[in-house]
């Protein structure tokens, strides 16, 4: 069977073949407290997780990021579908007879210890022909034969001599010794209370784009011109969040995430008009929620 064929059927660009080998430095790394918490929850030892797997499918999806004028990021929707279309591989390898489950292990050290994928300054990995943008399934499967994609020379970066993102991060995170999860606005923004510094930095529902807008290596890719009707601010702050979970997918609405975002966008937009449909979000029971509601309307009283 061609695995990397199949993958393509699925919608995916590119498919990685890689062994199973131990994820040292992830965690190393991890040990030093250099990753956010969330991370720990990472497979870096596939022989004792999985020890019937011989080789880790990288499936690349890329997308098309929404111009800067347009609060969303183009990342969620693209992995959500990412995450669907690798359901259905597992299911055609497994009706086919090979063992094949989701991995959840270290992707960046999955692309970057091989060549394959470029490590940059903002903490994202560059892939050629994809920038940074584009989401990554990975699998654990038992091919019975595996042609593993051979190692890459390693490239040089032009993060050397360029310092665009640093000047752009909204919080300081990006500096010339690299990324620093402590201090990006990003890593803040999955559902808990946020902090005003946090929301001060969200340009966009789901995230902030910063970075990726303004890096060289993503400059020839078209963006999209229109948003999705289902990420309207006034719906979304009307409570209709369901069309825009089944594009992002379910799990992103932990604690309210998307009405605090909406909140936060509204008032970081000017949108004053929007203030009769937040006032009623100070009362609801999730303190995210209510903390973004009392920035939103503060901010916006400034305006009117």
């Amino acid at each position: 069977m061609d695995v990397k064929a199949l993958a393509a059927e699925h919608g995916f660009a590119a498919c990685f073949v890689f062994t199973t080998e131990p994820f040292v430095h992830y965690e190393r790394r991890l040990q030093d407290g250099a990753l956010h918490l969330a991370a720990s929850g990472l497979t870096t030892d596939i022989s004792k997780k999985a020890p019937w797997a011989n080789a880790i499918l990288a499936l690349v999806y890329p997308y098309q990021p929404y111009r800067d004028e347009i609060p969303f990021s183009g990342n969620y929707p693209a992995s959500n579908a990412a995450y669907h279309a690798a359901g259905k591989l597992i299911v055609e390898l497994r009706a086919n007879g090979i063992p094949t489950e989701r991995a959840y292990v270290p992707i960046r050290e999955l692309l970057t210890r091989t060549g394959i994928g470029t490590p940059l300054k903002n903490g994202l990995t560059l892939l050629p022909d994809f920038g940074t943008r584009y989401s990554v399934q990975a699998l654990l499967t038992a091919l019975p034969e595996p042609a593993y994609t051979p190692a890459q020379a390693e490239r040089e970066t032009r993060c050397k001599s360029c310092h665009a993102c640093e000047r752009i991060c909204p919080s300081g995170a990006i500096s010339e010794s690299g990324y620093d999860f402590h201090t990006c606005a990003r890593a803040y923004m999955g559902g808990d209370p946020m902090e005003p510094w946090v929301m001060s930095a969200m340009t966009c529902i789901l995230g902030c784009e910063l970075c990726q807008n303004v890096c060289p290596y993503n400059a020839g890719i078209e963006r999209k011109a229109e948003m999705p009707d289902a990420f309207r601010l006034e719906d979304l702050l009307r409570g209709n969040v369901k069309p825009a979970l089944e594009i992002v997918g379910k799990n992103l609405n932990k604690q309210g995430r998307i009405i605090q975002h909406a909140c936060v966008i509204a008032a970081n937009h000017g949108r004053t008009d929007l203030v009769l449909l937040i006032e009623p979000w100070l009362t609801d029971e999730r303190e995210g929620v209510r903390v973004a509601a009392a920035y939103a309307l503060e901010k916006l009283s400034a305006k009117q």
